[in-house]
């Protein structure tokens, strides 16, 4: 092996030989010649050498073929000049000179290889450091020699075609509005190649297949030409050669269409069809104003419509298993076409002007296609040949409906309108119907009045019949003000579904497209009472139909009137039992593939959290059989995976459902949560964000009352510090779990899991960096950690929190030289100020080991903005107290909560009890917050007050018609019984910390109360007499 310091081309070669010979795979040889490629690509040279080696015919294609490839691999590794051993400016002036010169290359991927990499560094390098680009393209376009030889004719077109590409697509710099200013340079040199080549292989009698090279640079001039006119000009209708090329563009596509059974044996044919419409719809959906002002646009509109019209029956009886699908996909591009213009020049959409003299020519255009083609016989034409052919179901989907019903329906569910002609075309009668409805509504509700009454009952009328329901079920939004459909859900559609004396085959058609129609109309237009008619009439298809197809259309349906805003489940209670029922007994099991499996099961636990709490417990425990075996499925299939998290769907809303008896889940359950959130699980990626929804779940509904808690769930609290520390996006999700935990364990067993304190310590470090709903969330668990701290556990409960640093975050956050918002600043505040009426002595001694950990001044001052803190280790500890009473007070003013006001007016008093002068200075302020406060509240004996309740979710009134879960209990509980505010009266709280002041204070006391306002002892005087009311 050549080493480091013999960089050649002709060492390179060996080097390359090495790297590619099938002889060497795998051995020492390959690796070390790989490792010297690596080596040496950093050094100057090595990419030109790559260059002159593969424009070297001598060498193997083989080493040719490598060289490229690490050519372009190095163009894109190494080119700009900002990357670490960028190619130095010299070696790419060596390089860019000789980009073109491959254009007499045989082999067309080794072509197209040093075409992307040519079009990379123009991407780089165009118009700074490459101004002549266009000119060197314009001077090979010239050459006679050139242009005689279609191999390098071919070569040249395939690298502008890519650096166009490239180019074009550029969306900021200099590079694409330099290359508008310079395609007209090549423009009409290229329009010439592709109008001689075209004439050549359409004319020529002596054209046959063979002759591939002459097709191929037709076609691709054509390819080069559809890009630079739709991304090499602003506005390509005010260039003439533009306009003439489209003019000539339109005229052979019109030739090939006409003479399709005379051009058909060629390969390339429909690649040219493609072609032409992808240009005339990128040009729409660019702007659409550069196609309507092109003078053949009218033109282009007409082709296609004609098209539509003239082969509509070949569009119908095609299939593309037997014959292709040459004509579908063609008319698919045609209603694509029409749907964009019919909706510019209906003003659905907006228009660009890129000129204000714009504005007057596209009004005039629009003028022009309105009155030479757009009128209102045509539009009823197309109606009438989308009802005749577009919308009927082909003899193809019959088939695949016979031989493949779940296949073809979950087909249905999922296409999209722009590959596929029927849903295609049911998308433009859509936009036809609702921009036209002043003249098409009435037109389509004769049609279906007068002629769907008179068809027969053969096979093609009632094909026929159905695609003029289907009509009725697209025109739903723009015809329910016209119509009565109540009346003709029971005079016709129900009927119809429910005959007796049709075929067998021809019911399964009229009952799927009635399902269809109420899947639509019944979120615009249906009483309560046809709801109910709907369900009864679901209910019995859903009992004894057998064909899939009817059955998964009817769920559908069902699953939109259930997952419908306005949905009432009194209405459906009656069908509820026998619904959910046939779902898993009856539909489930007759399926195979997995997305009908996951449908139904969605489509199961929407019915069921929906109509929570009406189904029976015994149903839902059956549905909860179902899961085992196909968890089993989900989990050891990889095909069948994405099953298993419609399965955790299904399970949370099970639990939801059953409330305080989920624990009758906990056997199957909790074994899938474990399986679900175990780090160390292979289907923990996959299923860990609804693994994790369902353990909450699980813990919401937990009740005390139905059993005891399970010793699985303390199994599942390890898992928590990986999700947190790995799962940002879903930490709500993760801290509600923590939070009930919380709420359901007693404070020993919560302090005892080493996990809580590694999860406490870790979002103390970012906690003013959560996002709203994770900073609500932990401030909320803290605050239920210190409400249900038993009346001994004082000591305990700060000491846990100082161990984990959630004091140490409080007062960093509270003490923020970059402050906080008082609101901010305010909620942090109110866990301090649970645990200043707890034990404020506590609370002082915890800022006074803050106090301790406190850098200097100069180093305080030394620190990034978001790191220093107003107070330091020069300030006395009075100094600190003095401001974080100050800091508090302030916040105070934006709590207007009654509530939370005197949540923080309890923890501010209790300060007093404290003794430190720098709080007992204060006092004159504290007694003016009292009266404040005492102003405006009214509370019971208990220290209760209506206004304490004005934001509550849940209230004694709420629980009647809103069922709590048992976790919405347990904080109700809590709140109820633990919360001072709830239970301490304002009046006597006071009252009694006066008496403290006086006693500990002495002779001291009365300076104290000289200190305050006369008027404002008075008032308090005035308070502390009243009697509260009962």
């Amino acid at each position: 092996m050549a080493d480091l310091a013999s960089l050649s081309e002709k060492n390179l070669v060996e080097t390359l030989e090495q790297a590619s010979n099938p002889q060497h795979i795998g051995s020492q040889v390959q690796k070390a010649a790989e490792q010297q490629l690596k080596d040496w690509c950093v050094h100057s040279g090595f990419h030109y050498l790559l260059q002159s080696i593969y424009l070297d015919l001598s060498n193997s294609l083989q080493i040719r073929w490598l060289a490229v490839i690490q050519f372009k691999n190095g163009v894109e590794k190494f080119w700009r000049a900002t990357r670490i051993n960028a190619i130095n400016k010299d070696e790419k002036a060596s390089i860019r000179e000789r980009l073109f010169n491959s254009i007499t290359e045989q082999n067309n991927q080794l072509c197209i290889q040093n075409a992307q990499a040519t079009a990379k560094i123009s991407r780089l390098d165009f118009p700074a450091d490459w101004p002549n680009l266009f000119e060197q393209l314009e001077q090979l376009l010239n050459n006679e020699v050139i242009l005689s030889d279609t191999v390098k004719v071919y070569n040249i077109l395939t690298h502008i075609n890519q650096i166009i590409k490239v180019l074009g697509a550029a969306r900021i710099g200099r590079c694409k509005p330099a290359m508008q200013s310079k395609v007209p340079l090549i423009f009409p040199l290229i329009v010439r190649i592709y109008i001689k080549s075209f004439e050549e292989w359409t004319t020529s009698p002596h054209a046959h297949a063979k002759d591939f090279t002459k097709f191929q640079v037709s076609y691709l001039a054509l390819k080069v030409l559809r890009r630079i006119t739709t991304e090499g000009y602003e506005r390509p209708y005010a260039d003439e050669t533009v306009c003439e090329f489209m003019n000539v563009a339109v005229t052979h596509f019109q030739l090939l269409i006409s003479n399709q059974q005379k051009f058909k044996e060629f390969d390339i044919y429909e690649k040219f069809i493609r072609c032409y419409g992808k240009l005339y719809y990128n040009l729409i959906i660019g702007a659409p104003a550069n196609f309507i002002l092109l003078p053949c646009s009218t033109q282009i509109l007409i082709t296609y419509t004609k098209l539509l019209f003239e082969k509509a029956a070949d569009v119908y009886s095609e299939n593309s298993d037997l014959n292709g699908d040459f004509w579908e996909q063609t008319a698919i591009r045609g209603f694509l076409i029409l749907k964009r213009v019919i909706n510019f020049l209906n003003k659905k959409g907006a228009i660009t002007l890129k000129a204000r003299s714009d504005k007057a020519a596209i009004d005039a255009s629009i003028a022009r296609i309105n009155s030479e083609f757009l009128n209102e016989q045509l539009i009823k034409n197309l109606v009438d040949t989308l009802m005749k052919w577009y919308l009927k179901l082909r003899p193809s989907e019959l088939e695949n409906w016979f031989m493949d019903p779940e296949e073809w329906i979950n087909e249905q569910m999922s296409t999209s309108y722009e590959y596929q002609i029927r849903p295609c075309a049911e998308n433009f009668f859509q936009d036809l119907i609702n921009t036209f409805p002043t003249f098409l509504v009435p037109y389509l509700l004769n049609k279906i009045e007068n002629e769907a009454a008179h068809l027969s009952n053969s096979l093609e009328d009632f094909l026929m019949k159905d695609a003029i329901y289907s009509s009725f079920e697209l025109s739903a939004a723009a015809v329910s003000d016209m119509v009565d459909f109540d009346t003709l859900l029971v005079q016709v559609f129900l009927p119809e579904a429910t005959a007796q004396d049709k075929p067998k085959d021809q019911m399964k058609i009229v009952q799927r497209r009635v399902c269809l129609i109420i899947n639509e109309w019944s979120s615009i237009k249906c009483s309560e009472e046809s709801k109910q008619l709907c369900y009864q009439f679901f209910s019995d298809l859903l009992l004894k139909e057998e064909d899939k197809v009817v059955l998964l259309t009817c769920v559908k349906s069902l699953r939109t009137m259930i997952d419908d805003w306005n949905f009432n489940k009194g209405t459906f209670e009656p069908f509820l039992n026998k619904i959910v029922n046939i779902l898993p007994k009856k539909l489930l099991p007759s399926v195979c593939l997995t997305e009908t499996r996951m449908y139904i099961l969605n489509t199961l636990s929407d019915i069921i959290i929906q109509t929570k709490p009406l189904i029976d417990k015994d149903v839902l425990l059956e549905i909860l059989q179902l899961v085992p075996n196909l968890w089993e499925i989900s989990t050891t299939n990889p095909t069948e995976a994405i099953l298993s998290n419609a399965l955790l769907r299904l399970l949370r809303n099970l639990v939801t459902s059953l409330g305080p008896q989920s624990y009758l889940t906990w056997s199957i359950s909790l074994a899938v949560v474990a399986d679900a959130c175990n780090p160390s699980s292979s289907n923990y990626q996959l299923l860990n964000e609804d693994g994790y929804e369902l353990w909450g779940s699980l813990l919401q509904n937990y009740s005390s009352s139905e059993s005891k808690f399970d010793q699985e769930f303390y199994k599942l609290i390890p898992f928590l510090e990986f999700g947190i520390e790995t799962h940002t996006e879903i930490l709500p999700t993760l801290l509600e779990i923590i939070k009930s935990y919380s709420l359901i364990l007693n404070t020993a067993e919560f302090f005892s899991f080493e996990v809580f304190s590694q999860i406490f310590s870790q979002v103390s470090k970012y906690l003013l960096k959560l996002r709203d709903d994770s900073f609500h969330l932990i401030l909320e668990i803290w605050e239920i950690l210190i409400l249900s701290n038993e009346s001994d556990y004082e000591e305990p409960l700060l000491q846990y929190f100082h161990n984990n640093g959630v004091l140490h975050c409080l007062f960093d956050s509270i003490f923020k030289e970059e402050s906080l918002s008082s609101y901010q600043c305010g909620e942090i505040l109110q866990n301090v100020s649970r645990i200043s009426y707890v034990n404020p002595q506590a609370l002082m001694d915890s800022l006074a080991v803050y106090y301790q950990s406190l850098p200097n001044d100069i180093t305080n001052r030394s620190l990034p903005l978001n790191e220093r803190r107003v107070v330091h280790q020069n300030m006395s500890f009075d100094q600190i107290a003095q401001r974080f009473l100050s800091i508090w007070l302030v916040s105070y003013k934006d709590v207007y909560d009654p509530k939370f006001r005197k949540v923080h007016a309890l923890g501010i008093s209790s300060l007093l009890r404290t003794g430190l002068v720098s709080i007992l200075s204060e006092f004159p302020l504290i007694a003016s917050l009292w009266i404040e406060i005492l102003e405006e509240i009214n509370e019971t004996n208990n220290g209760d007050c209506e206004k304490y309740h004005l934001n509550d979710v849940v209230t004694p009134q709420t629980i009647s018609y809103h069922p709590l879960n048992s976790e919405q209990l347990r904080e109700y509980e809590l709140s109820k019984n633990n919360d001072p505010v709830h239970n301490i009266s304002l009046r006597e709280f006071i009252a009694q910390t006066m008496r403290f002041l006086e006693q500990h204070l002495g002779s001291k006391y009365n300076d104290l109360l000289n200190n305050v306002d006369p008027k404002i002892m008075e008032n308090l005087q005035l308070f502390l007499t009243i009697t509260p009311q009962n």
